[in-house]
């Protein structure tokens, strides 16, 4: 019964598999989605975010300088964007989630014409499409949705690779294929991957071409970063280089976290390389795995780096399952004769179901998955009215307010004085002066302190310092005590005369 059902016409299942497959994205998606559509924040990056769109729409500066209590270390373009279509929408926040949907939507879009024309199999393209968004909606599901540049950077990355591979990798595709990789190092500059390997790929094709792209792509990076500087700010180079703090053990627990719940997935796209890599034509898909998973799972070691630095690997893995899909009796050379393409995808897919139903990736969960979608949905809801709460009280409070939450001080009205990520990690290199802030707390210039979780939890923490400096922290302890705690964050007012307590700065060495 097994064999014959394993053996079933792709024409017959056709239907049944679709079904099942958009099921399993749309399930996938559900809270990604339903939380782009909530007024609360989804991750530290939104504030951020906001705020530099805020920025431009101003027509103020991105890179005044290269080390202040505010900074950014993204490219432009994507601000710029978002503060242009804001002019319709009237809102950064949702815009820029908008955007980040779209991107998701256009990489699968894309990733399904680089499989159709690279295979001919309608069924191979469809399939790769769905399983490109679903995967990132299920093993990455804070991103889509998210205020962030990444996935929207993304769909032009995987577009010059379609462009690169439709174009026949010579006349008009190089150029067009280096102004969609510039475009897409101006919105996030993370998936250099991308321009390495179609470069190595075509050095393998013609070098006369090659140095044609990288001439292309050298000649549009100058022009972006000439018209950077000059409308952003003189220190944007030196802004995105930055020193970050490196951790060799925090690279390869990101990297195992990552990859482990799809390891099935990531073994048959290994597979797929190998002979991917003989053939001229899909060459470039191997070669972008080959550059991603060592690059990707290196860079994931510096400091504020998250799942996104991994998204190469992925989108490289997908398109090489994608493939999978359409030589599959090629590939097994009949030694799995029994499985047809339908069946097989529809076991891709169930393995792509379980991936949400767990607490946490596979790392770090107990052995018991959970149903957890329509939890988590409600505790949404609940979370989205919880700061509706917190804005309003930190809106209530006089004078300007530090804020862990930028995007709670950015809806309670709170002008950007500063960034609490950035600001921590200048501190730690020696480029900012805590004792300014600390100052200014005792002074009690700030009306509120808002902070995602009590002092004493971040005191007591492996990494005390990770959003504000420790003397930032026990200046806090010393002159503000809670006037706002919900189970989401703490809100800080200045103390009385009588309540204040010098801080012990000595603590904090």
């Amino acid at each position: 019964m097994l064999r014959r059902w394993l053996r079933i016409n792709r024409k017959s299942a056709a239907p049944y598999l679709m079904i099942f497959s958009v099921a399993v994205v749309l399930w996938c998606a559900a809270v990604p989605v339903t939380d782009a559509f909530r007024l609360r924040q989804t991750n530290y990056i939104e504030g951020w975010s906001v705020y530099n769109a805020q920025i431009v729409a101003e027509h103020r500066q991105l890179y005044p300088t290269t080390y202040d209590w505010i900074a950014v270390n993204y490219p432009p373009l994507s601000f710029h964007i978002i503060a242009a279509l804001s002019r319709i929408t009237s809102d950064y926040l949702f815009t820029g989630r908008a955007l980040s949907l779209l991107g998701l939507v256009l990489t699968g879009v894309f990733a399904a014409l680089i499989v159709w024309h690279l295979t001919r199999s309608r069924f191979a393209a469809w399939m790769t499409g769905l399983f490109m968004v679903g995967i990132f909606c299920a093993n990455a599901n804070s991103y889509p949705g998210m205020d962030d540049p990444q996935l929207f950077a993304q769909a032009f990355y995987v577009a010059a690779l379609y462009v690169y591979i439709r174009g026949g990798r010579k006349g008009w595709a190089i150029e067009a294929t280096a102004l969609l990789l510039a475009l897409a190092i101006n919105i996030k500059h993370s998936l250099i991957e991308f321009p390495i390997a179609i470069l190595i790929d075509l050095c393998f094709t013609s070098p006369r071409r090659a140095l044609r792209l990288a001439f292309a792509g050298a000649l549009l990076g100058a022009v972006s970063a000439v018209l950077a500087i000059h409308f952003d700010g003189p220190a944007y180079i030196a802004c995105l280089l930055a020193s970050r703090r490196y951790a060799i053990l925090g690279a390869i627990a990101k990297t195992v976290d990552f990859f482990l719940p799809i390891l099935p997935i990531v073994l048959v796209a290994l597979w797929t390389a190998r002979s991917a890599f003989k053939n001229p034509a899909q060459r470039v898909l191997a070669i972008l795995l080959f550059c991603a998973l060592p690059l990707n799972s290196v860079l994931s070691g510096g400091g504020g780096t998250a799942t996104n630095q991994m998204f190469g690997s992925l989108i490289a893995i997908v398109l090489l399952v994608g493939i999978f899909f359409a030589d599959f009796p090629a590939l097994t050379r009949g030694r799995l004769s029994a499985l047809q393409p339908s069946a097989l995808c529809a076991l891709f897919f169930l393995w792509l179901a379980l991936v949400p139903f767990t607490d946490s990736h596979f790392l770090f969960i107990s052995h018991t998955a959970h149903w957890r979608t329509i939890q988590t949905i409600r505790e949404r809801s609940e979370s989205e009215r919880l700061f509706a709460l917190r804005v309003d009280f930190l809106r209530r409070q006089p004078g300007p307010a530090l804020c862990e939450s930028l995007l709670t001080c950015y809806y309670a009205g709170k002008r950007y004085i500063y960034e609490p990520q950035n600001a921590t990690r200048f501190i730690a290199q020696g480029k900012l002066d805590p004792a300014v802030m600390v100052n200014r707390l005792r002074n009690h210039e700030f009306g509120a302190v808002q902070m995602d979780y009590g002092i004493q939890a971040k005191l007591s923490g492996p990494r005390p310092d990770r959003n504000f400096a420790v003397p930032i922290l026990l200046a806090v302890q010393a002159y503000y005590s809670p006037g706002y705690v919900d189970r989401e964050g703490t809100i800080y007012l200045p103390k009385d005369d009588s309540q204040k307590a010098s801080p012990n700065l000595a603590e904090s060495h």
